[in-house]
C-alpha cells in the first residue's frame, strides 16, 4: 500500500492475467469474478498500470542515492510473470523484465546467493516487518530463479543468473521441504549452465568429471532421498485403459515442485552425457534409449500435476518438460491428452500453451513421415 513502484507491478500483472483468462476461456468483457463484472479492469487499464508502475522503476533509477531494494526486485518479477503471460498477444517473449530482473540480482548478491549449502535463506522467526526486508528479498530471488529456469529450458540457453562456481552436492543432511526444494532448483540451475553453457567449451576430460558429479546427486537422491519426497501413493499410466499418466500423490506442492525439478534435471543429464554414442553402430540404440527415457520423464511429469492438481505452477513445469521433450512421444492416442493437458492449462491459468502445441503437432507429423 505504502510502495508505488509494487503496487502498480501487482495491478499490472492481476489485470493482465484476468483479460488473459477471459480471452482464454471465450468470453467477453467485462471481466468478471465470482459474479462480479469489474468493467474498468480492460487494455487500456493495464497499459497505464503498467506505464506507471515504468514511471515509478525511473524516478528510482535516476536517484543516485537510491539502491535497488526489495521492493523493486519484487516488482520486476511481477512484471517478468505478466510478461510471460502477454507472449502470445505481442508474439514472442521478450525477456525484457527477464533482463532487469538480472540486472537486480547481479548487482545486489555475489555467487553464494544461489548456494547449494545456503539457499535456506533468513530464519522463519525473524521479524518480517523489519526494513530492509530480507525475507522478501530472498522470496523474489527464489521466483526469479524459477523464471529462469522456466526461460532457459524452453530457450535452451544457459542459465544467465549468478549461480555458486564450487555447489557440492553430496550432502543429505536432514533439512525441512522448502529447502530441499530450493537446493533441487540450484542443481537445475547449475545444469542449465554445464548442458547449454560452460560444458560446450570444456575438454572431454573435464566435461566428463563435471558432469559425473552433477549425475552423483541424482544416483544419490534416487537410492537416499528424503522420506517426505517419497510419495504417499503410486500407480503406473495404463494407456490400455486411457490413463496414460502415473498418479503420484505428494504430502504438499513443495514436495511436488521439487520432484518435477528433479525430473527436469534428468532431461539434462540425459541430454548432456558426455558418453552419448554420436556416431557408429551404437549411435541408433542410444538414441532411442534416450528417446525412450525422454518420454517417461514427460509422463512423470505431468503425472506429478494432474495428481496434486491444486498448485497450477506444477502445471507450467511440466508444459516446459513437454515444449522440449514432447516431440518424442509416439503414440497418438498419448499425443492427444498431451495436447488436451496444454489446452487446459491455457483455458484454466491464462498460461501461453499454443504455440508449442502447434510446435508438437508440426513435429509430429515430420517423425510421422520420415
Amino acid at each position: 500500500m505504502f510502495c508505488p513502484v509494487l503496487r502498480y507491478a501487482i495491478l499490472t500483472a492481476s489485470a493482465g492475467h484476468l483479460i488473459r483468462m477471459t480471452s482464454c476461456r471465450g468470453k467477453s468483457t467485462p471481466v468478471s469474478i465470482n459474479g462480479i463484472e469489474l468493467p474498468r479492469i480492460n487494455v487500456d487499464a493495464v497499459v497505464h498500470y503498467h506505464d506507471t508502475c515504468i514511471s515509478y522503476l525511473l524516478e528510482l533509477s535516476k536517484d543516485p542515492n537510491e539502491q535497488y531494494n526489495e521492493d523493486v526486485l519484487a516488482a520486476a518479477t511481477i512484471l517478468r510473470f505478466y510478461e510471460q503471460i502477454d507472449a502470445p498477444s505481442i508474439g514472442i517473449d521478450s525477456e525484457a523484465y527477464l533482463s532487469t530482473v538480472q540486472f537486480i540480482v547481479s548487482s545486489q548478491q555475489d555467487d553464494s546467493f544461489y548456494a547449494y549449502d545456503t539457499i535456506h535463506g533468513p530464519r522463519r522467526n525473524r521479524d518480517l516487518h523489519a526494513i530492509p526486508s530480507t525475507s522478501l528479498r530472498h522470496s523474489a530471488c527464489l521466483i526469479a530463479l524459477r523464471q529462469e529456469i522456466w526461460s532457459a529450458f524452453l530457450n535452451q540457453r544457459t542459465f544467465r543468473l549468478p549461480v555458486c562456481p564450487t555447489n557440492g552436492y553430496t550432502q543429505l543432511d536432514p533439512v525441512n521441504d522448502f529447502t530441499w526444494t530450493n537446493r533441487i532448483l540450484v542443481w537445475c540451475a547449475d545444469l542449465l549452465k554445464f548442458c547449454f553453457g560452460e560444458g560446450k567449451s570444456l575438454p572431454f576430460s573435464e566435461k566428463m568429471k563435471r558432469w559425473s558429479v552433477l549425475k552423483a546427486f541424482d544416483l544419490k537422491w534416487e537410492s537416499n532421498k528424503p522420506l517426505e519426497f517419497k510419495p504417499l501413493y503410486f500407480e503406473e499410466a495404463d494407456p490400455s485403459s486411457g490413463k496414460f499418466f502415473p498418479v503420484i500423490w505428494h504430502q504438499n506442492a513443495c514436495q511436488a515442485v521439487g520432484s518435477q525439478h528433479i525430473e527436469l534435471s534428468r532431461i539434462l543429464l540425459a541430454v548432456s552425457d558426455p558418453k552419448l554414442s554420436r556416431l557408429g553402430l551404437a549411435a541408433r540404440q542410444a538414441n532411442l534409449a534416450l528417446e525412450e527415457e525422454l518420454r517417461c520423464i514427460i509422463r512423470r511429469l505431468v503425472g506429478l500435476a494432474l495428481s496434486n492438481s491444486k498448485c497450477p505452477v506444477l502445471f507450467v513445469n511440466a508444459a516446459v518438460g513437454i515444449s522440449v521433450c514432447g516431440e518424442y512421444l509416439k503414440d497418438p492416442a498419448e499425443q492427444n491428452a498431451v495436447l488436451e493437458f496444454l489446452a487446459d492449462l491455457e483455458f484454466q491459468h491464462a498460461w501461453p500453451t499454443a504455440a508449442s502445441a502447434s510446435a508438437l503437432k508440426e513435429a509430429w507429423q515430420v517423425r510421422a513421415m520420415s
